[in-house]
């Protein structure tokens, strides 16, 4: 456990989940002698690093029962995003979007597309970029930033038609909350599972993870800004949330989850005017990823949104 540099309220889990895999001991030896001897060598490998999403080896396939979507892109830039679509035809009813999260893919939040198709929406699921079949943005294959991703959820949106709801996981939490309060996207209800907190958070525990000091972690989060051109407050999901005019929210989150802290969601729904808490309990140190298939949690979500109009 190691305390957060940026929010002493916070103790941040090193070891996390365990569903990715722990870093290798030769590189966070090689990070240690950079933040010595070259620093500005270590924060460009970390921020390279930092942009290179996982593989998660959960749940890769879409629940029993969900067959085959409608195949769908959408672009932005010139970078295409790949995805599905169940349900209603476009144009005959209205969209629920499911994001998935940093290293995840569409299957993941699947449980959602049945219960959201027998009630009359059209659901659409979407891989962010680089990850799964959609193509990476303005950085090499295989690394996207979390402003990339918010461009690939407003992309979709802007092509497949208005969110009455969108559902999304961990970073998608983020990138869709941003892509609202700065592409606009046009975003009815927001039902966010255990969204990131804020970024200078993660910079702490990702500087402990692989095991380098203030010197790194200074050059890591002037690239990032430079990067994704933008502050890291600008980032925070409570500003986000304001940009955004506070649409109605739920958000679902485990006080057990290693990956992502639940005194973050306390302190957004605190900030946000008519936000809704669900706390689920026992899910244990998977909970980051097992709320994905929590029946309490999944008829919260579908009851949040309600009924087509």
């Amino acid at each position: 456990m190691v305390e957060s540099t940026s929010d002493r309220d916070v103790v941040l889990d090193v070891e996390g989940s365990g569903v990715q895999p722990p870093v290798d001991p030769k590189i966070r030896k090689q990070f240690a002698l950079l933040e010595r001897f070259a620093p500005a060598i270590g924060s460009r490998w970390a921020t390279e690093l930092w942009c290179t999403p996982p593989i998660i080896e959960q749940s890769l396939r879409m629940p029993p029962g969900v067959q085959p979507g409608t195949p769908l892109e959408a672009h932005w830039d010139g970078h295409r995003v790949v995805g599905e679509s169940w349900g209603c035809a476009a144009g005959e009813g209205p969209t629920v979007y499911l994001v998935h999260g940093w290293g995840g893919r569409r299957p993941h939040l699947g449980m959602f597309i049945k219960p959201l198709v027998a009630a009359g929406y059209r659901v659409i699921a979407f891989d962010l970029p680089s990850h799964n079949e959609s193509e990476p943005g303005a950085l090499a294959p295989g690394r996207t930033t979390a402003i990339e991703c918010a461009d690939a959820v407003a992309a979709v949106i802007r092509e497949h038609g208005p969110a009455h709801a969108v559902v999304a996981h961990s970073l998608g939490a983020n990138a869709t909350t941003m892509a609202a309060a700065v592409n606009g996207a046009k975003v009815g209800r927001l039902v966010l599972l255990a969204p990131m907190g804020d970024y200078p958070m993660y910079l702490d525990l990702f500087a402990a993870r692989h095991n380098f000091g203030r010197r790194i972690r200074a050059g890591l989060q002037r690239r990032l800004v430079r990067r994704i051109g933008m502050s890291l407050t600008d980032t925070n999901m409570v500003n986000l949330g304001a940009r955004a005019n506070h649409p109605p929210l739920l958000l679902i989150h485990d006080p057990d989850d290693p990956d992502s802290p639940y005194s973050s969601s306390e302190k957004l729904v605190a900030s946000w005017p008519g936000a809704q808490l669900l706390t689920t309990k026992g899910l244990g140190k998977l909970a980051h990823y097992r709320m994905l298939r929590h029946r309490p949690a999944i008829t919260a979500g579908i009851e949040f949104i309600g009924s087509p109009a």
